[in-house]
Formats: C-alpha cells, structure tokens, sequence
C-alpha cells in the first residue's frame, strides 16, 4: 500500500479542485463576470416578437445566441414569445429546445421553461408552483409565475418568479394606462397572497421574490410606485395596501445601468432614434431586499463596450440592437446577480467574511472524512463528505468578501495554482 502524506494529499486535491472549477475558468475580467461564483444570475429581456429564432429572423436569432452565451445567465425572463394562443408562433417548448441548441448544459442536463401569454421563464433549474394569472385576473394579464427550485446545497431557499409584460402605450390618464395600474395592483395583491397562508398560493416564509419585465412605463409612474410600495389604487378589488416585503416594508428597484463607464447615468432600456420617442426605462427587475442581497448588475449595451471587452466576451457592437447604423435598438437585456441576504459567503468556512487560505484548510484537515460533527462548516456542499465539492466551492469564491487585514497579500487562483504546482515539484524531488 502507497501511503501518501495530508499535506501531499492537499496539494494534489488542490490542482484537481482548479481543474474542475467551470465559472472560475470561465471569468473573463470584463464588467460582465458575477461578484462570486454561485451568485444566481437573472436576466429580463423583450425579444422583440419572436426574433431569437432563426426562422423568423436569422441575423437577430445569431445576436441572441452571442448574448445567451456571453452572460451565462441561469434564469432567463423573455417577453414577447408566441403569444401562444396562435399555434403557429412559438412557446416555451421552443425556447427550451434553443436554449439546449445555443447554451447546452452539463451532463446532458435540459432547460426548464414556462409561458404565460407573450412571457416566458427559461431556468437552469426545475420550475414549479406554475401559474399564469394572478387571482383577481386584470384586464390586462400577463404573467408566467413560477418558484425556481434551487439546489439545497448552494442555496437555503428557492426563489419565486413574477415575469409580466404590463399594457402597451397610452399616456398619463389613456386606457392603456389604467390597465397598467391594475396590473400592479393585481400583483402586489398576489404577493400578500403568497405571503399569507391560505389563498390561491403560498410561499414558504421568507422566499425571496422577484417581480420582471417590460412595464411600459409611458403614462404615469403610479404602477411602479404601487409595485414596490405595495400601495394599492383599486382597494375595492384588490384589497388594501400591502407592502410587498416579507418584514412589511417596500420592494426595491434594482435599477440597473448601462455598463459603458463614460455614461454612468444610462439608465434607458428602450431606445429608437428613428421614433419621435426619446430613449426610456421600460423594463424593471424589482425584488424583495429583506431576503436578497444583489451582486453585479447591469443593463447590457454592446453599442458601447470596448472592442478589447467585445474580444473577449465574443459579443459585437450590435449585438442588442435591431440596426446599429440607424440607432435601432428596441429592448436591451437587463442582468441581476443575486444571493440570500445576510448567509454566509459559500465557501467562508472559518467565518471571517473572507475566502482564503484558512477556509482551503478547514477542507484540508478533514479531507475525505464525513462532516465532522464539531465542524459541519467543512461541509459546504452538503453532502455529508467533505471532498472535491467542497474545495470547488471555496475556490470557486476565491477572495469574495473583505479581507481580514487591509495589508493581507491574497494570492490570485492562478498564482496559487503555481504555487501548489511547485510545492508538489519540490516533494517530488525530496523522494
């Protein structure tokens, strides 16, 4: 029997631990990358009419694939997908189908989709508790709910999904404008509902909650107001006023800016500059704070990036536009990166705040062990062994939080991993 020494057998484990690590080797140094490694990445994006798909547009549907790939999202919100009550227009199995075609997943593992009129929720991870409407049922309705099963090693909660398209045009007092209003209502009613058991549905206590989409927001700015204040306008049908959040205050409005550093204050999400309409924020990520923390986020503008960051994320300039010659742009894709709020950082297994070189040596003394019961922080896959998983968690997050010292020298992984290349060199000779 070979006996190889815990600290030979550390190394090692290292080197493996680097090889396997999918987002880590997929970081690219851009605006785009996650703050960390198991943040949840969520986008809301109006396609514009079916147009991601080759045989109704091949130019945009090839746009689309660049971007799918270049964010790496696991959730993605689309608007104005079918609408399915045509069975000549595509669904959700549709989008399923191309999101296996242009993003295949590991393992031969497949997306999960789901459809509520021109919405649909295309995840990573299984969907349930789907619906369609919210109970009372606007005039105007269009809204794919759905709760994200989430995997219960990396995350303590599922997280639950409102994607809505509110009512087309109108100015400040139109139809149009009324309809959006009851939109809100309908949906701030449909959260106290969620949060409250009994009803037409029920949450677990304290799932974080996600309302997205293209809200028109060209009349008034009430149905925003309502969405995340919870103040309703029509009481008589959709009851009283409820602020949204699990501890009884207001959502929050992620608000997210376009990612070109010389317009800090581009905020538009439409933007046409053959119409009389100037630039707007149409589309909306809004979500309950007291249960989310938010990592990078943004609102992607390939107009604008740097051909260097168009390099090497393998996007072009217009890639989020319809004519970039013309100024066309439509819709742009909104991005969120997401975590439960106030949880450790994955993979912080000493409980500093910081990843580092002591949480690598809570995996490293009880390597190959079941979680110790005076330890389970070593467990941070939670499959009750500390292994290969564990140590992709702690480096998949390598330097997340603050470090305990200002003067502290962190290695970056890559300089690590040489390290451990040339310690394991230097046992070798001493053979």
């Amino acid at each position: 029997m070979i006996r190889i020494g815990p600290l030979r057998i550390g190394l090692l484990t290292l080197l493996i631990g680097f090889c396997c690590l999918d987002r880590l080797s997929a970081q690219t140094g851009t605006f785009i990358d996650r703050d960390q490694a198991t943040d949840l990445r969520v986008v809301s994006y109006n396609v514009l009419w079916n147009t991601i798909f080759s045989d109704v547009d091949p130019t945009q549907a090839a746009k689309f694939e660049r971007v799918v790939q270049a964010i790496d999202a696991d959730i993605w919100n689309l608007q104005e997908i079918g609408p399915n009550n045509d069975p000549s227009n595509p669904t959700d199995d549709d989008v399923v189908d191309l999101m296996n075609t242009i993003a295949p997943l590991p393992g031969g593992a497949t997306w999960y989709g789901h459809q509520a009129w021109d919405n649909v929720i295309v995840s990573k991870y299984p969907l349930t508790m789907l619906a369609t409407d919210t109970i009372p049922e606007p005039r105007s309705t269009s809204v794919a709910m759905a709760l994200v099963d989430l995997p219960d090693a990396q995350f303590e909660t599922d997280f639950y999904l409102m994607n809505t398209h509110f009512k087309c045009c109108g100015g400040v007092g139109s139809e149009e404008d009324d309809r959006r209003q009851e939109q809100a209502d309908a949906l701030v009613n449909w959260m106290r509902d969620a949060r409250t058991p009994g009803g037409n549905v029920d949450l677990p206590v304290d799932t974080p909650m996600v309302v997205v989409g293209d809200l028109n927001i060209v009349g008034s700015f009430q149905p925003i107001n309502t969405l995340v204040t919870g103040n309703i306008i029509n009481e008589g049908v959709y009851g009283s006023d409820s602020p949204p959040d699990w501890d009884g205050s207001s959502l929050t409005d992620a608000h997210p800016l376009h990612n070109d550093s010389s317009n800090p204050n581009d905020d538009y999400t439409w933007r046409n500059d053959n119409s009389p309409f100037g630039p707007g924020r149409l589309d909306y990520i809004i979500y309950t704070d007291s249960v989310l923390d938010v990592g990078n986020q943004f609102v992607l503008n390939t107009a604008e990036m740097t051909a260097q960051d168009l390099a090497t994320t393998g996007l072009q300039a217009g890639d989020v536009t319809l004519n970039l010659a013309q100024g066309v742009f439509d819709h742009l894709p909104l991005i969120l990166d997401i975590r439960p709020t106030n949880l450790p950082i994955p993979g912080d297994l000493d409980g500093d705040g910081f990843i580092g070189i002591a949480d690598l040596n809570v995996v490293l003394g009880n390597w190959n062990q079941s979680v110790p019961p005076a330890n389970p922080l070593a467990d941070p896959s939670g499959d009750g062994f500390v292994g290969i998983d564990d140590m992709n968690i702690v480096l998949g997050n390598w330097n997340a939080g603050t470090p305990p010292t200002a003067s502290a020298s962190i290695p970056e992984p890559a300089s690590l991993g040489l390290l451990l290349l040339g310690c394991t060199a230097m046992m070798r000779r001493m053979n």
